[in-house]
């Protein structure tokens, strides 16, 4: 059985949503040095956490289930911790509503913020 050839081309950029699209593995550099390589999903992971939105509820409460809670003049959004299925008895409880739950994993450019973070080096360096 004949194998099909792969061919290797290269990609630089700092525009990192270019990079999640068009890219099937990464290699990430800071102050040159290579602190990653993987494809995306070895890198990202599958879509595993839940992006939630709703309305109402105990701000303290909510705060356990999503630790990244933003409040909006609408509502509040963030990524659940914790099973969607406690959480929607929690806010069953707390008497809010809720607007969207979808699975999603995080951005290439919040990943490599997290690196930068990691490695003790600024957004403005």
């Amino acid at each position: 059985m004949a194998q099909r050839a792969r061919k290797n081309n290269f990609f630089n950029s700092h525009v990192l949503a270019d990079v999640e699209k068009i890219c099937d593995r990464v290699a990430i550099l800071i102050q040159g040095e290579l602190v990653c390589l993987g494809s995306l999903n070895e890198l990202l992971g599958g879509s595993q956490h839940y992006q939630v939105k709703g309305r109402g509820g105990q701000f303290e409460v909510l705060k356990e289930w999503i630790p990244n809670l933003t409040v909006e003049l609408d509502g509040w959004q963030g990524h659940l911790r914790g099973t969607p299925e406690d959480f929607l008895a929690s806010l069953r409880l707390m008497d809010a509503q809720l607007v969207s739950l979808s699975l999603t994993r995080p951005s290439l450019e919040a990943f490599f913020m997290q690196k930068m973070q990691t490695y003790g080096v600024g957004a403005s360096q």
